[in-house]
């Protein structure tokens, strides 16, 4: 064990074993997670937003491609915040161009949240290229290896979710799983 606690070079919490190849995917995995991290948090700067306004760009931008409309409501419980926080998003969003606050057809009172051409456009730009080199490289694995692959992110995905509640105690609508997210400039 290392001094930090962990076992050798990987950073797992995994005694030595003699067959090395599950935890050096392990940590490729790990490797791929911060460089993604890391690659969003460019992006998000390019594009002068902070995380949580940058998370409320692509949930509207989601919604409208499914056809949903967002209320206010909708966004606090998406992005788990208070409703005077969601109140400070929608505002920075729409001064920046962002976002656009339409009438509530179903309540003449309400507003719906919509995202922009503009803000479409500006997240095509920044992800698209990305996006397509990803899937480029990933259309260069063969049927067998794609399979395998989907399997083992599959369980991964399991792992990880195995002791996520299901539904805050407070109904709440939380971020999506990645099992449900898929390759979108928009995400």
């Amino acid at each position: 064990m290392t001094e930090d606690g962990t076992h050798g070079t990987s950073g797992y919490w995994y005694p030595d074993r003699q067959e090395q190849a599950g935890v050096g995917l392990l940590s490729l995995m790990r490797r791929y997670r911060a460089a993604e991290v890391s690659m969003r948090e460019r992006k998000r700067r390019s594009m002068r937003m902070n995380a949580t306004d940058m998370e409320a760009v692509r949930f509207l931008l989601r919604a409208g491609e499914q056809g949903r409309p967002v209320r206010p409501g909708d966004l606090t419980a998406h992005l788990g915040i208070t409703s005077a926080s969601t109140t400070a998003v929608v505002k920075r969003l729409v001064a920046s161009g962002h976002a656009e606050r339409r009438a509530d057809p179903a309540d003449g009172r309400g507003a719906l949240l919509v995202a922009t051409v503009r803000s479409d456009d500006e997240v095509r730009s920044e992800l698209t290229d990305v996006h397509a080199r990803m899937i480029a490289a990933a259309d260069r694995l063969s049927p067998q290896t794609v399979a395998e692959m989907s399997a083992f992110l599959t369980e991964m995905i399991t792992v990880m979710e195995a002791d996520a509640p299901s539904v805050e105690a407070d109904g709440a609508d939380r971020p999506r799983p990645m099992s449900e997210m898929r390759t979108h400039p928009h995400q």
